[in-house]
C-alpha cells in the first residue's frame, strides 16, 4: 500500500515546462515506474497561475491522461484548442502533439499520468 498525504508532497518548480511559459508547481504522486508497476513514468498534480503554461510536446511510446481538478484551461492537441474546466478529462494517444494553459482568473490544477504503450 503507498499512503501519503498532503502535507508530505513536496512541491517542485518547473520553469518554462516543455517551452512553456512561467513556473508549474508539481507534485509527484507516485513516483514512477516502480510506484506505478513499471506501467508508467507519471502520476503528478500541476498548479498553473495565471500566464502559466506547459508548452507543446509529442508522446512517443506513451499516453497522457489529465483530470481537470479546478479553473480553466485551453488545451491545444494536433492544431485543435479545446477549452477546459473542471471535472473534464483529456487523453493524449502516442504520437499526439499538445500543450495546454492556464485560462481565467484562477489557478488551474490538474491531475496527470504518463503511461508506457
Amino acid at each position: 500500500m503507498i499512503y501519503r498525504k498532503k502535507s508530505d508532497l513536496e512541491v517542485s518548480p518547473i520553469e518554462n515546462c516543455m517551452g512553456g511559459q512561467g513556473t508549474v508547481r508539481m507534485e509527484k504522486l507516485l513516483n514512477g515506474p516502480e510506484e506505478m508497476l513499471g506501467k508508467g513514468r507519471a502520476y503528478v498534480r500541476h498548479t498553473l497561475n495565471p500566464g502559466v503554461s506547459i508548452g507543446m510536446h509529442s508522446h512517443e511510446g506513451e499516453m497522457e491522461t489529465m483530470v481537470i481538478v479546478s479553473g480553466k484551461a485551453v488545451h491545444t492537441i494536433n492544431g485543435q484548442e479545446q477549452y477546459l474546466e473542471a471535472g473534464d478529462i483529456i487523453a493524449a494517444q502516442p504520437g499526439d502533439t499538445h500543450g495546454i494553459a492556464q485560462a481565467g482568473d484562477t489557478p488551474l490544477v490538474l491531475i496527470a499520468q504518463v503511461l508506457y504503450d
